[in-house]
């Protein structure tokens, strides 16, 4: 019985698992899907005004802690400190005009990026057909 556990993890880590062609099909389509991404997050900045960036800050608090009495086990109570960490979303102006330049770049750059995709696609489903 102990070794069922391990089994079943294993079992259901195989049917979750991605298939070559999947795996294939993902890098093939990375940069257009990576391009699609900077078009969209280009327009929403431009919309805006601003980019948003999510930074992780510290925060030190001041809490109360607890130990055990050596020779009671009796819980001592002490002031301490922690450290917590809270997400903020921070605004980031932006130039205007360098980023219409990059958005025009960007859609000039899709059409190649996508006719790349599809032939990389098309040849993953040549490799791997027996997936498809």
């Amino acid at each position: 019985m102990p070794l069922l556990k391990p089994l079943l993890l294993l079992a259901a880590l195989a049917l979750t698992a991605c298939t070559p062609l999947q795996n294939c099909t993902y890098s093939a389509t990375r940069d257009f899907r990576a391009l699609e991404h900077n078009i969209r997050e280009t327009e929403e900045a431009l919309a805006r005004g601003y980019r948003t960036e999510r930074r992780t800050v510290p925060r030190t608090i001041f809490t109360t802690c607890y130990r055990r009495d050596p020779a009671t086990q009796k819980p001592i109570a002490f002031p301490c400190r922690d450290t917590v960490f809270r997400t903020e979303t921070i605004r980031i102006p932006i130039n205007r005009a360098r980023e219409a330049r990059k958005l025009a770049e960007y859609r000039a750059a899709l059409p190649a990026a996508q006719a790349r995709a599809s032939a990389g696609v098309r040849q993953c489903q040549a490799t791997y057909p027996e997936d498809a």
